[in-house]
């Protein structure tokens, strides 16, 4: 496990939650990491960083609404409970990172990771809890987050192509 997993993450009082709980978890990750990107981008004044974080922010709001529509469907009727405190993965690292990242190519790398811990932050939780229907939902979870995952690494290795492209482009006869 990475030090970013463990450093100050409570992860054991989550095996007791619900699995409403659990999912309720995961629905305020999606809208904190949304927050995140939408108040790193009111700080960035490069267009193309700016939009680079606004597409990450939207990405996490199509997450959330994905987990609540599961919600709804499990839960028909009730109101989406959140935890008291946000005991998600740990990302503080990451985050430090991000705040003082200029570079689109640097900030698709950290969002990587973030992804990356979160994913692992998923399937540790699958391991603790016991019951099925809990291990289902944090393996979809930790799904989920690989998905954004290999999602930011197809931007990321255009970008890398492009760059390259770029600086040859310079180097001609």
């Amino acid at each position: 496990m990475t030090i970013e997993v463990r450093e100050g993450l409570p992860i054991e009082k989550m095996v007791d939650f619900s699995l409403e709980e659990l999912l309720g978890m995961a629905i305020k990750a999606e809208i904190g990491a949304r927050e995140f990107y939408k108040s790193l981008a009111e700080k960035i004044n490069i267009e193309a960083l700016k939009e680079k974080i606004n597409w990450l922010a939207e990405e996490e709001r199509k997450h959330e609404a994905l987990l609540r529509k599961l919600y709804s469907q499990m839960f028909p009727g009730k109101e989406v409970v959140f935890p008291e405190e946000h005991i998600g993965p740990e990302l503080q690292p990451v985050a430090r990172e991000l705040e003082k990242v200029q570079d689109i190519i640097d900030l698709i790398r950290w969002a990587m990771k973030a992804e990356e811990i979160a994913a692992e932050f998923y399937l540790k939780l699958e391991e603790m809890v016991k019951e099925e229907e809990k291990k289902r939902l944090m393996r979809y979870l930790a799904d989920m987050e690989r998905g954004h995952y290999y999602t930011l690494r197809a931007k990321y290795e255009l970008l890398l192509d492009w760059e390259m492209y770029s600086q040859m482009m310079h180097v001609g006869p």
